[in-house]
């Protein structure tokens, strides 16, 4: 039954609202009541979806898209009434309604019906009101909504999977790829605790997203809570929850093994599914080793029976461990029986011509004397031919030693080297750097360093570690080098004035730069520098500059000005240089072209957890913050685990250009002439 519509209440309420419009307190209440009286007098029925019209009072002009709520209406049907009110063409009913709510459930069925997912006859529940109240009520219910929050979604989805409800079920309701439901199922088994951090707006989705790579809520909130509120950056939550598991897409010795292969053997992979790309990270590194020295011990059994003496494996090779084998000598192979007699019979037509050019007058015959000196001409080039023809090969006193490594490189790929010498089948070289003294006398408060078992004192840094902060040294010196031409030329003629002004054996001091320019075996790890960059840069900058034909960079170089001249031979003479170390102790040549560059490594290398505090210890850490930051700031860090402990220093020296005693110049005297 129809309801009828008290206008004058309406009426009534509409002028006590306009009364009380100079107070908002009072205005709100007036529409209340406008809303009260309508509601009082309205009535819900039902019709045919076809009835239905688009009303133009309907105050949502925008279209969006519908797909979400389309899978909705498919699944669950229409929970919610339209609202709308009996069309009138010049004052006669036309029999349809008018919608000025719900447009958009109504544009659903449509689509749903011509698809086949609901019937012709499909109807409608809707609020039945009046034109002149169209406008208001469209207006309300497309007012003072509220998106529920993402966390909410991710609880109410995993509660459906709880009660038994399949995940393609899930994602076919809600419009949603199986993928989607997975990551949201994901982010809903977050320790409770942050999951409230992120509802209450002190955490954000990318937070979530990494703490979403761990299961374990323990482990969640340990990693949410060991850094500060500035400096929980996603990728250090990340990184923090798997630092103990191998990421499948970087390490070598994983990408070397699969993940088909490792889960094959029962291995456990933790995929990341906020990642676009295939990433995830191996649980089981016991069994990932294993698998791989399996697959490589394969490969090496394979070339021992080539014949080789021996055949090693080294799955994760640094520049230490390769160092230590020495290459194979190598010898000039020799002539064949036919090369000898030919080059034979060339030596001795060529002293003949040279004795009959000698014996004539080049002024009398000139013409006789040309042709003489270019029949001798080839015959040196037929020569210099067969000389050339041979080549480098193993000596034989030294190939009965050799054998062959089998690794892997940056990408995973097995490399073997061979031709190489063990460092148990090398000649003894002496020992060297026993009395090498810690650079800066020990630690950084300047207390000695402690002793080992045996009495001898502790270095502070590996050799390892040394090795690559000597390296990154190098890579600076040579960056500031390349930038200071007058100072390379200057050490250029420093480094020949040595041996050759100098008597027999005083001039034989190792210099930095080697004039072959030979290029220093340097750390993995300053690649990635500062300097580094800087080098590929200017290196990029120069080949712009020159020729394509390398023939013709001489004619370039005379064309230059010297300043441009200055420039190419700085960048040359840098890249010669070589400042590594492998054990600590003094580097005065260092020290003296450090001084005459003006080298401030701070400008080019801060200490962080990966390239420093990871690889010395706890205690020499504490030590650190406390030298920059004073006794007090070490104390928090002395209840932390080592991981943690360096991430913090990384944190406390990050502006204080900290630099380890081997990074330090000593100042050098300079003495006018």
């Amino acid at each position: 039954m129809e309801a009828i519509i008290d206008t004058a209440a309406i009426d009534a309420a509409s002028e006590a609202a306009a009364e009380n419009a100079a107070g908002a307190a009072g205005a709100a209440d007036a529409a209340k009541a406008v809303i009260a009286a309508i509601m009082a007098h309205a009535t819900i029925k039902c019709a045919p979806y076809t009835v239905f019209v688009a009303s133009k009072y309907n105050v949502r002009t925008k279209e969006t898209d519908i797909s979400e709520l389309k899978a909705l209406i498919r699944a669950f049907g229409v929970v919610q009434n339209l609202i709308g009110f009996a069309q009138m063409e010049n004052g006669v009913p036309t029999g349809r309604i008018a919608i000025v709510g719900g447009l958009r459930r109504l544009r659903c069925v449509c689509e749903l019906v011509a698809e086949g997912d609901l019937p012709p006859d499909f109807s409608l529940n809707y609020l039945l009101v009046t034109e002149a109240e169209a406008i208001e009520l469209s207006l309300a219910e497309n007012s003072g909504r509220a998106q529920m929050h993402p966390a909410d979604v991710f609880e109410a989805m995993l509660a459906m999977t709880e009660a038994g409800r399949a995940l393609d079920d899930i994602a076919l309701s809600f419009h949603l790829e199986v993928a989607e439901v997975r990551r949201r199922l994901k982010l809903a088994r977050i320790a409770p605790r942050l999951l409230d951090l992120y509802r209450q707006d002190q955490a954000d989705f990318q937070q979530m997203m990494a703490l979403a790579i761990s299961d374990d809520h323990a482990a969640q909130e340990q990693a949410w809570d060991s850094f500060g509120a500035r400096y929980r950056a996603p990728h250090e939550l990340r990184r923090l929850l798997t630092e103990q598991k191998i990421n499948l897409q970087t390490d070598r010795v994983a990408r070397y093994v699969g993940t088909a292969a490792y889960e094959k053997a029962g291995g456990l992979v933790t995929r990341d599914l906020f990642s676009g790309t295939q990433a995830g990270y191996l649980d089981d590194v016991v069994l990932l080793e294993k698998l791989a020295q399996e697959k490589a011990h394969r490969v090496r059994k394979q070339l021992l029976k080539e014949g080789l003496r021996w055949v090693e494996i080294i799955l994760r090779p640094d520049h230490a461990s390769l160092a230590a084998y020495a290459r194979v000598a190598m010898v000039r192979s020799a002539l064949s029986e036919q090369q000898v007699a030919w080059r034979a019979a060339l030596e001795e037509r060529i002293a003949q011509l040279e004795q009959r050019m000698a014996a004539l007058d080049e002024e009398e015959d000139p013409q006789a004397v040309q042709q003489l000196d270019r029949e001798r001409s080839e015959l040196v080039a037929q020569r210099h031919a067969i000389d050339a023809s041979r080549s480098d090969v193993p000596d034989p006193a030294s190939k009965v030693l050799a054998g062959a490594v089998v690794m892997l490189d940056d990408q995973g790929k097995l490399v073997v080297r061979r031709d190489l010498i063990r460092p148990e089948d090398q000649p003894q070289r002496g020992k060297q750097g026993k009395a090498a003294s810690s650079r800066g006398g020990g630690n950084v408060a300047g207390q000695p360093a402690k002793a080992g078992k045996a009495g001898k004192p502790r270095a502070v840094h590996s050799e390892r570690l040394v090795h690559e902060l000597s390296s990154q040294r190098t890579l600076a010196l040579q960056a500031v080098l390349m930038d200071s031409s007058d100072v390379a030329l200057r050490y250029l003629t420093f480094t020949l004035m040595r041996p050759a002004l100098c008597g027999p054996g005083q001039g034989t001091t190792a210099s930095l730069a080697k004039v072959s320019c030979t290029r220093p075996a340097l750390a993995d790890i300053a690649s990635s520098s500062k300097a580094a960059a800087a080098l590929a840069q200017r290196k990029t900058d120069l080949l712009a500059r020159l020729p394509a034909e390398r023939s013709a960079w001489m004619a370039w170089l005379q064309a230059q000005p010297q300043a441009a001249v200055l420039e190419v031979l700085a960048y040359c003479v840098a890249l010669t240089l070589d400042a590594t170390q492998l054990r600590e102790g003094p580097a005065p040549e260092v020290d003296v072209l450090a001084a005459a560059v003006q080298l401030d490594m701070a400008q080019w290398w801060c200490a962080s957890a990966a390239n420093y505090f990871a690889h010395v210890s706890k205690e020499r850490v504490l030590q650190v913050v406390a030298a920059v930051g004073g006794a007090r700031a070490a104390v928090p860090l002395e209840n932390l685990t080592k991981a943690a402990a360096a991430e913090a220093a990384e944190r406390a020296v990050a502006s204080a250009g900290w630099l380890p005693e081997l990074l330090r110049p000593l100042p050098v005297p300079v003495t006018a002439a």
